[in-house]
């Protein structure tokens, strides 16, 4: 959450599009007490950097919400030496009036919502780390797309009355072709649709291939991420995920917030006489919390969790002798009893 909003002079609330922008400079110290300096309306995007110069300072403090082009804009105006806060769109969209709304209104409230001091701000991943999340989510597509398909496959097959094994690999050329040929008599367009289904189907396996090959690559080159693999249970793809959408560990104070962030802290809900504890599912990161709930588990072997307070207690949050080559961050307080 934002806690030095009083010390800045000037906070520019920002309405980013992909082809313009809205700017609502305001000063005041308090939502209550802002008062809107000046507006600007439907400014081109390619006009961002010489509008930043003209008219405004390295003083102030331009405020967006999380968008498509967001991180985009913060490193644009970062090359011009102006800092700028990514805000929580979560957050923001709960402000939103559903009876009034257009570009002025939204900036004013982005600006608004900064002051008050509640707004939660979004990390900007470096260039590095934007590519590998790129890398990451270009990989997780074809995965889909490779069910879709092979489900499509399957779904056509059965609709005329063909049931293959469930082991049966509709990607590998030439056997699925055979066994589906023998399965029954096809007529001519019928074939035609089952062979455009396999040539969608292997294209996509083509690609999903293609981003684990170069996921692999990218973790045998980096020291920190294959000492990550090291750890029991492990593999290339959770530690290229650590790798991706944790980022620089050192913007964490404490383990206790990386694991929130990754959701391996037990749900609770502690209130009045009744008590209620959870497991792991449903909070944190949503892409790093479909790597955790594979089973086996990759960040901890199962038999050797401990049980603390009813829940499982997992090695990421634990002592750092379970970490056994990740460098432990030198602003994190290293835990008593190890």
């Amino acid at each position: 959450m934002n806690t030095n909003s009083n010390i800045v002079e000037r906070v520019i609330g920002f309405d980013s599009h992909p082809d313009s922008f809205t700017a609502a400079i305001l000063r005041g110290p308090t939502p209550a007490a802002a008062v809107v300096e000046k507006m600007f309306n439907k400014v081109p995007m390619g006009q961002l950097q010489s509008w930043a110069k003209k008219n405004t300072t390295a003083q102030d403090l331009l405020v967006l919400e999380a968008s498509g082009n967001s991180f985009q804009v913060v490193r644009t105006l970062a090359a011009v030496e102006r800092k700028a806060l990514v805000l929580e769109s979560c957050h923001m969209g709960k402000l939103k009036e559903a009876h009034a709304n257009n570009d002025k209104i939204s900036a004013v409230r982005i600006g608004k919502a900064y002051l008050a001091g509640t707004a939660k701000t979004v990390w900007v991943p470096d260039l590095r780390t934007q590519e590998r999340r790129d890398w990451y989510h270009a990989h997780r597509k074809a995965t889909k797309r490779t069910t879709q398909m092979s489900a499509r496959v399957r779904s056509y097959l059965s609709d005329n009355g063909v049931r293959l094994k469930k082991d049966t690999r509709l990607t590998q050329a030439g056997k699925a072709e055979e066994q589906i040929r023998a399965a029954r008599d096809w007529s001519t367009r019928q074939w035609q649709v089952i062979e455009g289904l396999l040539m969608e189907l292997r294209h996509a396996e083509e690609q999903r291939l293609h981003w684990r090959r170069l996921i692999a690559q990218e973790v045998l080159s980096d020291p920190e991420l294959l000492s990550i693999v090291r750890l029991c249970g492990v593999r290339e793809m959770v530690a290229f995920a650590l790798g991706a959408f944790v980022g620089d560990i050192k913007r964490f104070s404490e383990p206790k917030k990386l694991v929130k962030y990754i959701g391996l802290n037990p749900a609770f809900d502690d209130s009045g006489a009744t008590q209620w504890s959870g497991g792991i599912g449903g909070h944190g990161h949503k892409d790093l919390g479909v790597c955790s709930s594979r089973p086996p588990s990759p960040f901890c072997a199962a038999p050797k969790i401990p049980w603390r307070n009813g829940a499982r207690s997992c090695s990421l949050a634990r002592a750092p002798s379970t970490w056994p080559s990740a460098p432990w961050p030198a602003n994190w307080p290293w835990p008593s009893g190890t």
